[in-house]
């Protein structure tokens, strides 16, 4: 099978950038010829030789000259990873151009799923619908929303859960190498931003006594972050820790590190945490890594969680309650019974989320494409015009 996967890649340093390079590894592992076409922002300096070609984001030109090179090297489908922000034009609306212009089966990832969308978001996941064969979210709720908000059926989708690494080492192991064999140890990971919440995870960690007990955030200030308001996030919760007098307690590693470090300090956790404030997230590759690790899972209720938290995989509780969260950890510290059982159900339910069965998912979907009559590319707006809000199809017509 050849297949085309685009999206943000490294070196870009990006959550949907890390998705497409496990997706790329997961696909060439079953023996499959596997390129890349990276959308690229210019902070690249170079990209790896499976990327071979490129869309510059703000570009509109490139995405049409993209799907006529992709049309002209035989491939037998293309995978898009969507995420509003990575594309060019009014909600990302560049990338249409290329799937109107692609001539293969195509499938596209959403990694985010708006309940309430503008009417620019909303004509693009319409139209994405439309142009693609096939429609993969990560979660049920995301299957749900589909249908609710944007009028798909089951037969236009299919849940695909976000792939997790194979871990190589043993929790013991990992907290040798990193000297914690002592230490209780919570764990965040990711880009640092406003919209991690982690002040909320700080203030709980001063109301807990355990000495023994200690809080990691892993992860550098995300540059796009940077570019806007340079390192005043981390500074805040620095100074934070600092007037709870957490130090011994707290530690940033504020760098982006290799995938096999990664894997060390997710092993070394025995809980991991996101205080994410925003509701409407539908996916998280973190919480994804840390439910495959084998880690007791503490999040707040955003979608994604709730979805892949259900059944005693973790522990959730309400936005911006550090009160809520510290109960929640004492409880676990206290009953050490209570936390592996947690931590064994996040284990087992991320076998099934193995990289390796995810790429055996999306192969069996192509297949599946390859073997069926394409789809024909005809944008229908009219099918789309009941799932709108009254008084706002004028504009969709009229576009």
């Amino acid at each position: 099978m050849k297949v085309l996967i685009i999206g943000t890649y490294m070196p870009r340093k990006c959550g949907i950038a890390t998705f497409t390079h496990d997706l790329y590894q997961s696909l060439a592992d079953h023996s499959n010829d596997v390129d890349i076409i990276a959308i690229s922002d210019g902070s690249e300096n170079s990209f790896p030789p499976e990327v071979k070609h490129t869309i510059v984001r703000d570009n509109k030109a490139t995405y049409t000259t993209a799907a006529d090179w992709a049309n002209k090297q035989n491939y037998d489908c293309c995978i898009l990873q969507h995420e509003f922000g990575i594309f060019g034009g009014d909600a990302g609306n560049f990338i249409l151009d290329f799937m109107q212009h692609v001539q293969m089966p195509t499938i596209t990832n959403l990694h985010t799923i708006l309940q309430k969308p503008n009417l620019e978001e909303f004509k693009v996941i319409q139209t994405l619908a439309t142009l693609s064969d096939r429609i993969t979210v990560m979660t049920k709720r995301g299957v749900d929303m589909m249908k609710e908000v944007y009028g798909l059926t089951a037969d236009d989708m299919e849940l695909i859960p976000h792939g997790v690494p194979d871990f190589k080492i043993s929790s013991k192991e990992a907290k040798a190498r990193l000297g914690l064999e002592d230490k209780k140890v919570m764990l965040s990971f990711g880009l640092l931003g406003r919209n991690k919440g982690y002040e909320v995870a700080i203030d709980a960690l001063s109301k807990i006594e355990d000495d023994d007990f200690i809080y990691i955030i892993l992860g550098a200030t995300h540059p796009n972050v940077l570019k806007v308001e340079g390192e005043s996030y981390k500074n805040s919760l620095i100074s934070q820790a600092g007037k709870l007098n957490l130090s011994g307690k707290l530690f940033f590693v504020d760098h982006f590190v290799s995938d096999e470090m990664l894997q060390v300090y997710l092993k070394a956790c025995d809980m991991y945490v996101t205080p994410y404030p925003n509701e409407n997230q539908m996916s998280s590759g973190t919480l994804s890594f840390a439910l495959g690790a084998g880690a007791a899972v503490l999040s707040t209720p955003y979608w994604y969680a709730k979805d892949l938290l259900a059944d005693n995989r973790g522990c959730l509780f309400d936005f911006n309650d550090s009160d809520g969260l510290a109960k929640i950890i004492d409880n676990l510290l206290k009953d050490p019974k209570l936390m592996q059982s947690y931590r064994d159900n996040a284990a087992n339910f991320g076998k099934s989320m193995s990289w390796y069965n995810v790429g055996k998912s999306h192969l069996k979907l192509i297949s599946s494409l390859v073997s069926t009559k394409p789809k024909v590319k005809q944008l229908k707006w009219e099918s789309a015009l009941k799932f709108l809000p009254a008084g706002k199809t004028r504009n969709l017509i009229s576009s």
